[in-house]
Order: structure tokens, then sequence, then C-alpha cells
């Protein structure tokens, strides 16, 4: 017992620092400000597609994203993992107390009878989630997609699995994509998409993409290197993130 003690307790110290680096009210604060003008830009996109501040809309994933929708969205509404549970580092930090939030966890798509049941919406926002999922996209969108309105759309963004800086990592030797964390209640990036990969995807479950921007939403703090990544990225598959926007399929 004593050789398995020691193991033990160095796992137990490496997700405890890993948990502290990600899931603390730094983290949460820091992921806020990163994300600023995604949220900002993310709520433009949407009121592009659903005008209607009175729509029903559910956003996957509670986060600062969805205090920045509810800012004018009046009938919002969230999924996701239980918030007693959700400590994770992409968790909101303004209170929405009065946002109702339905617990369903992604990664139990696979089981259709769980999926949630409720009146369909007229839009869902599906923002940098679903490359966290270690579940089959086509389950997760599927279940997505059964709670659309039947002129409802389903907004996917993600990053660009392809984009220029992890091609130019790789050509160096360098692995693009981060490591599986510790700690399996706040994952990173399990698997990132491409758009043709997305696209298939959801055709083969019955939606449509009807419209895909390959967009710019982090620039790099080095002003050497945002430049040279603006030149780089003139280029739109080489950004580094994307956006699918779905609607149920039209009969075949």
């Amino acid at each position: 017992m004593p050789l398995i003690d020691e193991p033990l307790r160095t796992l137990a110290q490496l997700v405890a620092a890993e948990k502290a680096e990600t899931c603390g009210e730094h983290s949460r604060h820091s992921y806020v400000t990163a994300h600023q003008y995604r949220f900002a830009e993310m709520l433009r996109l949407c009121r592009s597609f659903v005008p209607s501040a009175s729509a029903r809309v559910l956003d996957v994933g509670r986060s600062e994203l969805s205090s920045v929708l509810h800012s004018y969205y009046l009938n919002l509404s969230t999924l996701g993992l239980d918030t007693a549970r959700d400590d994770g580092g992409h968790r909101e930090v303004t209170a929405m107390d009065s946002v109702p939030h339905m617990t369903f966890d992604l990664l139990d798509a696979g089981e259709v009878t769980a999926w949630p049941d409720c009146e369909p919406f007229d839009l869902i926002v599906f923002s940098e989630v679903i490359e966290h999922l270690h579940v089959a996209p086509e389950f997760v969108l599927a279940a997505l997609g059964s709670l659309l309105a039947d002129r409802g759309v389903l907004i996917c963004t993600t990053p660009n699995a392809a984009e220029v800086s992890k091609r130019v990592r790789l050509m160096f030797g360098s692995h693009p994509y981060e490591r599986l964390r510790l700690y399996s209640n706040n994952p990173g990036h399990i698997r990132e998409y491409t758009r043709p990969e997305l696209e298939a995807i959801g055709d083969s479950i019955g939606l449509d993409c009807v419209e895909h921007r390959y967009v710019d939403w982090m620039a790099s703090r080095n002003p050497i290197k945002a430049t040279l990544a603006r030149l780089l990225r003139v280029y739109p598959p080489f950004r580094s993130f994307q956006v699918h926007v779905f609607a149920r399929a039209k009969e075949r």
C-alpha cells in the first residue's frame, strides 16, 4: 500500500493545482475579460437571425454570454450541468437568478430517452461548447435540434481546427492542441472540428447549415504577433473560429 500512496498524493496535488488555476474566481474573471468582444459579437449575430426580443432562446452552457444575451432576449433559458456542481472557469460572474436553468449533461446525449422535453426554442446558442465534449457530436446536435421550433436556428461556434497558428505549430513539431486535463469536471478542448466535418455531421442528423463564417474573436496582446496574424488570416480558412448556423432540413 505505501507504494501506491505516494503516486496518489502526487496526482491529488496535480489535480488540485489544475483546479485552482482553471476553476477559481481569477479564471472566471479572466475568461470574461478575454471573451468580451466575442460576447458582444454573438449578441449582434443572434439578433441578425432572430431579431425579436420576445423570442424563446436557449443558451447551452451557462456563462457570462448568457447574461449578455439576457440583456436583450427577455425569454432566455440556459441548459447544462447542475449549477451546484459546475465549478468550471467559464461560469458567469453576473447574477442571473431570474434566468431558468435546465439541468442536462450533454455527455448523456447518447441516451435519447434522457433528452430534455420542453417547449421548442426560436434560437439555440451553442457557443464554444462542442469542443469540450467526449461524446459523438451527432448525438449532441440531434438532441439540440429536437428542441428547435420549425423555423428556429441553432448557432454553433467553435474553434477552427485548421486555423493557421495550429498549422504552423505542427509544421515545427509542436502539438497544436492542449493535453487532456486532470480535473474532469472542467475539461479542456477534447476535439476541435473543421468546417466540412461539422457540416457533414449536421447533414447526417437532419440539420442544414444555412450559413457559415470564419471569424477572429481573440487577438494576441503581442503587437508583432497580432500584425502577423491579421496578414495570414486574410484568407478566411486560416482564422481562429467558425460559426455554423443550422436549421431543420426541409423534406428531402
